[in-house]
């Protein structure tokens, strides 16, 4: 976005603020399309674990702030407990990395969770969100029971 002052108006030449480079990537759930976009294993990964937990927490989603490589990503998670979270993903697996969105540099006096890694995003936030316990057992258990209903549903219109 350009704008221009009064100064320059008169000459007819605008000036842009000053910006930090962002790269823009197209949408990370291009995998409906025939986009030439190829994402990593552990985009896949985010994505997926983002789409699955999405019901159990407040909000959940990819960083565009921070670097996405394909041996590292970070995920801002804000918890039923409204406590925000941005969560690094990479081939060790899911670390807390700080309790800010968008922010790689933890708190130095939390390094028991800072500096350990979990194998799955569901045992991460099992861990630092009480209630997502809750949720998901719930949840989960509601959402299991109502694919089994639609299953037996279709079943059932088989053998008829």
């Amino acid at each position: 976005m350009t704008q221009q002052t009064n100064q320059d108006a008169s000459l007819g030449e605008t000036t842009t603020p000053p910006t930090t480079p962002v790269t823009v990537k197209k949408a990370a759930l291009c995998g409906t399309c025939d986009c030439d976009v190829e994402k990593s294993t552990l985009e896949e990964e985010a994505m997926a674990a983002v789409r699955e937990h999405a019901f159990a927490v407040n909000l959940i989603g990819v960083s565009e702030m921070l670097p996405r490589t394909p041996q590292l990503l970070f995920i801002n998670v804000t918890t039923a407990e409204n406590h925000t979270h941005c969560i690094e993903l990479t081939v060790k697996g899911w670390r807390v990395a700080s309790n800010r969105n968008d922010c790689m540099n933890g708190d130095f006096r939390q390094l028991q969770i800072h500096t350990k890694y979990f194998e799955t995003l569901h045992s991460l936030l099992d861990e630092i969100s009480p209630s997502y316990r809750k949720i998901f057992r719930s949840k989960f258990g509601a959402k299991l029971m109502s694919k089994l209903n639609i299953l037996q549903k279709e079943q059932n219109d088989k053998n008829e």
